[in-house]
């Protein structure tokens, strides 16, 4: 395993984290599936164990994720294989759901307190590593801050940062210097971090965590046009009317990659890993995998060596070409 500063926090963390997500298994939110059918607890469990024996140090989850089941199988995972201190737990806090099943926005402090002391007992913890708040966008970030600062006094986080895809908000959780990560899309569909995120935090000395590196599957090149998804899978929204262009779109940019991808010797899923480890700014990448073989595919491109730039050029071209 290769590994990388994750900015001022002293940790060096593996290049390829793991995305915990999909564990959390298929629920409602809002009337619309906001999970991933197809994953099984057990298998779950031991596809985060022989991530900590290939060397993965860095488990990205949140307490929504399968309403709190993500970080109780993550908790019993580290837990059975004993290496929980050896390994950096990051998770989030932000959403939850009301009796109706429709997303509540928890912004205050006390809420926040409370949320961590649950997600402490599920991960079967007395700290985590990295809290983050989970919010896309949020008028209360001083309540957060507030809250995270008296978390790190208590001593049950050590470090906190923010997920979202908004600059603004980045700057406003930077407020008090202190902020340790930011967690954003990145991917080949996906770039605009390059425009102003990845050079602030990189100029800042903040980790950045690139979530999606494979686009929820789309850069895997397996998907086709008429793919069909679960009904419980939340990318069967990819199909709904208003969505389904962006989708094939998409699906057709992924084929203009694909000859990139051979001309390289890659797979499609190890061109996507690599082009967003080649950016200097990213300190690691959290890609999700249901089960061993995907994890261990995830792991192996994190070993290869960077795109060259006329590699680079070339992804440059196919991608301009959409």
């Amino acid at each position: 395993m290769v590994y990388r500063a994750f900015g001022r926090t002293g940790w060096q963390v593996s290049r390829v984290g793991l995305g915990c997500w999909q564990f959390g298994g298929a629920i409602m939110l809002d009337g619309r599936p906001d999970g991933w059918s197809g994953v099984n607890d057990d298998e779950s469990v031991a596809t985060i164990k022989r991530a900590a024996e290939l060397g993965v140090n860095f488990f990205d989850t949140a307490d929504m994720y399968g309403w709190g089941h993500s970080e109780t199988l993550l908790g019993r995972a580290l837990q059975e294989s004993g290496q929980r201190d050896q390994r950096y737990i990051a998770s989030k806090v932000g959403f939850w759901h009301d009796d109706q099943g429709n997303r509540t926005f928890n912004e205050s402090k006390d809420y926040i307190l409370e949320a961590c002391d649950a997600s402490l007992r599920r991960l079967q913890t007395d700290r985590i590593d990295l809290y983050q708040c989970h919010l896309w966008r949020t008028e209360r970030w001083t309540e957060f801050l507030d809250a995270f600062e008296t978390l790190q006094k208590q001593g049950k986080i050590r470090f906190y940062g923010v997920s979202t895809n908004d600059f603004d908000m980045i700057q406003r959780f930077d407020h008090r210097d202190q902020l340790a990560s930011v967690q954003s899309n990145y991917n080949l569909l996906d770039r605009h971090v390059e425009q102003d995120i990845l050079p602030y935090c990189r100029a800042r000395g903040i980790a950045f965590i690139a979530r999606g590196p494979l686009a929820r599957g789309k850069l895997s090149g397996k998907l086709t046009k008429d793919h069909k998804f679960d009904a419980n899978d939340i990318r069967r929204q990819w199909l709904d009317d208003e969505n389904r262009q962006k989708f094939e779109r998409d699906i057709s940019t992924v084929e203009r990659l694909k000859p990139i991808a051979q001309k390289c010797g890659l797979t499609m899923p190890e061109l996507a890993i690599i082009f967003v480890l080649t950016h200097v700014a990213v300190s690691t990448t959290i890609p999700g995998a249901k089960n061993r073989s995907q994890l261990e595919h995830n792991v192996t491109a994190s070993l290869l060596p960077p795109l060259t730039p006329n590699e680079l050029t070339a992804v440059g071209e196919a991608l301009a070409a959409a």
